[in-house]
């Protein structure tokens, strides 16, 4: 069973490095056949409730008219009572007490959120400041993440994926009338990392951080006249990532453990990035430019952890 273990995950952990690390110098590391007879397998699953947090500056797209000077400001959108319960699932596997395969896969339950934003508008020397909320439904939020441990040293690969459709946009005086404006935000994030780990008054502790995290985002926004807009967002150097997690077991079997986990996430970009706008239907425009575009989020957490050992 534990070489079945190690199979797996040395194909789950291999298929990303294949693909980032061909040019690579090899290192003389042991043999898969002499690492599984002193091997320690620790499947486990977490379950818990995550806070997220986000603000994004994207500066919009528009065309000029001909004759009124209108300009369109940065859409600052932020989340607000953005909570989620959460499933975590994954596999540690530590050969003899110094080399380790880790991969780990999550995401987020499908719960209704609150977003607001503001864009500002200015027509010559009038501006203004449209701030409106959204409701916010179909979430699709995952994030995978492997790599290798050499003692307490971490290296490895992280994605994350995070959707929602926004609609019944509101101000303070109450749903905007005649207006149907809807959209779809995407935000897609890939950073290698760089950690450690270490135990700390019986718990253990794990920070990693990567100066390379790569994302973009893309919104798709249709008005009630069936105008689509799509936006599309790519910064063209990378941000930081940061993660700390805390995680406390206990034995309840002679192959169980069971105990309680606390997570903290936090990632910035503010870079020079690309903007890639379209708009339809016809007579379809088309622009690219450059831009300066911010975005930073967090996530707190914390919940349960079931896992076996053997």
């Amino acid at each position: 069973m534990k070489r079945v273990w190690v199979g797996l995950l040395v194909v789950v952990f291999c298929i990303p490095a294949s693909v980032f690390g061909q040019d690579l110098p090899s290192v003389g590391f042991p043999t898969l056949s002499s690492l599984t007879e002193n091997v320690k397998v620790n499947p486990y699953a977490q379950v818990g409730f995550q806070w997220v947090g986000s603000n994004l500056n994207l500066p919009v797209q528009n065309e000029p008219l001909p004759v009124l000077p209108l300009n369109i400001g940065s859409l600052d959108i932020s989340l607000k009572d953005a909570n989620f319960w959460t499933g975590i699932a994954g596999i540690t596997i530590i050969a003899n007490d110094k080399y380790s395969l880790f991969g780990t896969a999550g995401g987020f339950l499908n719960r209704p959120f609150i977003t607001s934003g503001t864009v500002p508008v200015s027509l010559d020397l009038i501006s203004t400041s449209a701030t409106l909320e959204f409701d916010n439904t179909n979430v699709e939020s995952w994030f995978i993440q492997t790599g290798i441990g050499l003692g307490p040293v971490l290296f490895g690969l992280y994605w994350d994926h995070f959707a929602f459709v926004l609609g019944e946009p509101r101000n303070q005086n109450g749903p905007i009338a005649n207006q149907t404006l809807r959209g779809d935000i995407l935000t897609r994030t890939f950073a290698p990392f760089i950690g450690l780990t270490l135990p700390v008054s019986g718990a253990m502790l794990t920070v990693t951080y990567s100066p390379f995290a790569y994302s973009n985002t893309a919104l798709a926004l249709m008005n009630s006249q069936n105008n689509l807009s799509e936006l599309r967002y790519t910064w063209k150097k990378p941000g930081d990532l940061l993660n700390a997690s805390l995680q406390y077991n206990t034995p309840i079997a002679s192959t169980y453990q069971f105990g309680i986990w606390c997570n903290y996430s936090w990632m910035r970009l503010r870079r020079n990035a690309e903007l890639e706008f379209q708009n339809t239907p016809a007579p379809a425009i088309s622009r690219t430019r450059d831009v300066t575009a911010t975005m930073t989020k967090y996530i707190l957490g914390g919940g349960v952890n079931v896992g076996i050992n053997f």
